[in-house]
């Protein structure tokens, strides 16, 4: 009797999960017609991330409309749904069961924020939803390695190890000092820090943490002075990355500073009337400065574009989501007519060094690889701008 229930129960699970993927037109996967291919995404629109969740909007909607312009992929073009989380838990779950359940989409891509994301994959994997290119670098974004799993970056942690591993090799360090946020990102930062010092040998002699409502660090920089630190790691996000960089230079502190890719945004190294000057940053991915005249058409052209469709200039985000959605459309004229989920994963899966157009490091995935990055590029901060220090940096 057991066991016929509990073939019973699985039989259901199995109905409903297949009910789940197909459209009501059967001869289709779920979210996909004869002429267009639903694709959702949740993020802020309106909260205190937006700064991130709407220009990432902007570059994948703007990828997506050049699509519909060219006639669309085999005759498909992409109707993106976007929810507006606001960058609150249970905002994104809502949203999620939304896209699932109702708008029925077939893939979910630049959905925002590492608890999240983490607290929609059950979900969606039931509804054979795959998670394409999480707005996070959160190393459970592909670990541990799933089907569903694709994230775009290099995680925070291996951005941290990497950039570490590069200024140790090229100055020497030995004593080393961390600074980072009191969260689930600051704890990744965190572990990047120990395992470079463990692969490198070298002395930890400060470790920091501070909430994300800390605005004097007076103490925390003198402790860093006084412990004889060469070189900082820092695991904050904007406003605290001003705030400790500035209090450590005003403190006559001259060691080296390091950050990932949170702070890799223009507005940095233009902050503080030129007293970010100095800081690092390991970000596996490359901004235009599209304050400058630009040399390449190409991206002469796309800024073009975007200020004329958006009436902004376009920020690192638009840049990010516009490639993530190259990705998938490449994914999908790979396929070809015949669409599967199975199958868009698999050409996924086959993207071997793709050339960004807007430059930066190459991306690569493959069945055992479903985190694209293949490298990093250091920055630094010099007279209100970035400037890349180092091409190619291996993490």
């Amino acid at each position: 009797m057991k066991r016929f229930i509990s073939a019973l129960a699985l039989s259901m699970i199995l109905t409903i999960v297949g009910c789940g993927s197909e459209s009501p037109d059967s001869q289709f996967p779920r979210g996909v017609t004869a002429d267009s291919i639903k694709i959702g995404s949740h993020t802020d629109l309106s909260g205190v991330l937006a700064m991130w969740g709407v220009p990432m909007t902007n570059g994948l909607r703007q990828r997506f409309d050049e699509l519909a312009e060219a006639g669309g992929v085999h005759g498909r073009t992409i109707d993106f749904v976007v929810e507006d989380s606001q960058y609150q838990l249970p905002l994104a779950v809502k949203a999620t069961n939304k896209l699932i359940n109702l708008d029925e989409i077939f893939a979910m891509i630049g959905a925002m924020g590492t608890p999240h994301n983490n607290a929609v994959f059950e979900t969606m994997f039931a509804a054979n939803v795959p998670s394409l290119f999480p707005l996070t670098a959160a190393v459970s974004m592909y670990e541990p390695l799933h089907p569903m799993k694709f994230s775009f970056f290099v995680s925070y942690r291996d951005q941290i190890r990497g950039g570490m591993k590069y200024l140790i090799d090229k100055h020497g360090y030995e004593k080393v000092c961390v600074q980072s946020l009191a969260t689930d990102y600051g704890a990744e930062v965190a572990k990047g820090f120990e395992q470079s010092v463990e692969e490198n040998g070298l002395d930890v002699v400060y470790e920091g943490r501070h909430k994300a409502s800390d605005i004097d660090f007076t103490g925390t920089v003198t402790s860093i002075k006084n412990s004889g630190c060469e070189l900082l790691v820092l695991g904050p996000i904007i406003k605290d990355t001003i705030q400790l960089y500035t209090a450590a230079r005003n403190a006559g502190w001259e060691g080296t500073v390091m950050a990932n890719m949170v702070p890799y945004l223009p507005e940095i190294p233009m902050a503080a009337d030129g007293a970010m000057d100095g800081l690092y940053a390991a970000a596996p991915f490359f901004v235009p400065d599209f304050s400058a005249a630009i040399e390449d058409e190409w991206v002469s052209a796309w800024h073009a574009n975007y200020v004329r469709k958006y009436n902004e200039e376009p920020a690192a985000q638009s840049v990010i989501g516009y490639v993530m959605a190259d990705l998938l459309i490449q994914s999908l004229e790979a396929v070809g007519p015949d669409v599967t989920i199975e199958k868009v994963l698999g050409a996924l899966e086959g993207i071997d060094r793709y050339d960004n157009p807007f430059g930066g490091p190459t991306i690569s995935f493959s069945p055992q690889k479903h985190m694209g990055g293949d490298s990093l590029n250091l920055y630094q901060a010099r007279d209100g701008k970035w400037v890349t220090v180092a091409e190619s940096v291996p993490y």
